[in-house]
């Protein structure tokens, strides 16, 4: 800036000129500086599917009645499942199809199931009746299937079938060798998998720390799917997360997560599902926990093979 000096030369201000190119350096820099904050206190995507829901109609009220953002996952054929889909429905609640598929351990399916030796006409006349009896579905997610979802054709037909229907698909990981996301992704299907068991263990504490597992890998990848059940403790540590209402972590809908959704090609898989759960209706409590011999997972491997009742 110039300005008259006392001999009435012009002469210019003395400027500093470190402060100068910092302050270039920090303009030039602040736009990705400000994008990285607002990375790093974007909250997480976590998208939770409780599996299930139909045969226990206290505990899936309560889970439909959770004042935050629950994907329910249906059984076909049960004695509520209808009515808690309609009551979920309305409640903001997100419902998909649990669609029983065939097991390696040969438990039993209930109605509406898919097995190896069905046919593809056959295959869409039962998902036909499946979706008729449950209302408001937007996807689908496997209930057992460690052994249908190894088949590529059978899942290739599912995914067909989904893509006419407008539905998504979940893969709820209960084998390593399954090729149902594949086949999702061949399909152009909008798809993800499980990334987090929360409950394969009926404990509250096993239970937060799943659930701050599946909150530290949606930070990692941009989001992450988590799969519980209508258990007891799993309603205890979900009323929990309402209380405590993490800023780290906001929970959607899966077809929320799956709306913007990016691959991941370099994601690491995560483990298999631990365990297959089945119901009976003759059960006082119709679950039952199937820990897998030799799985990929270090903190499992050389497990016996036990079946629980709970």
């Amino acid at each position: 800036m110039k300005k008259k000096s006392a001999n009435g030369y012009l002469c210019y201000n003395r400027i500093n000129l470190s402060s100068i190119f910092l302050s270039i350096i920090v303009m030039g820099a602040l736009p990705g500086f400000a994008d990285n904050q607002l990375i790093e206190k974007r909250p997480a995507r976590l998208a939770i599917i409780i599996d299930d829901i139909g045969y226990n109609l206290g505990n899936g009220r309560k889970i439909a009645e959770l004042p935050i953002d629950i994907t329910l996952a249906v059984l076909p054929f049960t004695p509520h499942g209808k009515m808690l889909a309609e009551f979920g429905h309305q409640q903001g609640k997100e419902i998909i199809l649990h669609a029983p598929m065939s097991n390696e351990h040969h438990f039993p399916l209930g109605p509406g199931a898919l097995t190896d030796d069905i046919s593809q006409p056959l295959m869409i006349n039962i998902l036909d009746k499946n979706l008729l009896n449950i209302p408001h579905v937007k996807g689908l997610n496997n209930h057992m299937g460690s052994q249908l979802t190894q088949n590529s054709e059978i899942m290739g037909w599912l995914m067909t079938y989904l893509k006419t229907r407008q539905l998504y698909f979940i893969d709820s990981r209960t084998t390593a060798k399954t090729e149902a996301l594949n086949q999702a992704q061949a399909h152009q299907l909008p798809s993800r998998k499980r990334d987090v068991f929360l409950d394969d263990k009926r404990n509250i504490q096993h239970i937060r720390q799943q659930l701050e597992l599946a909150i530290k890998i949606a930070h990692k990848q941009d989001g992450a799917i988590a799969i519980g059940h209508p258990y007891p403790e799993t309603l205890k540590v979900l009323n929990e997360l309402v209380v405590r209402n993490p800023r780290q972590v906001e929970l959607v809908l899966v077809s929320e997560l799956l709306s913007n959704q990016t691959p991941h090609p370099t994601q690491e898989e995560p483990p298999f599902c631990p365990i297959d759960i089945s119901y009976t209706p003759s059960m006082i409590s119709p679950f039952v926990i199937e820990q897998y011999l030799k799985l990929p997972s270090s903190s499992h491997k050389n497990i016996e093979f036990v079946i629980k009742r709970i």
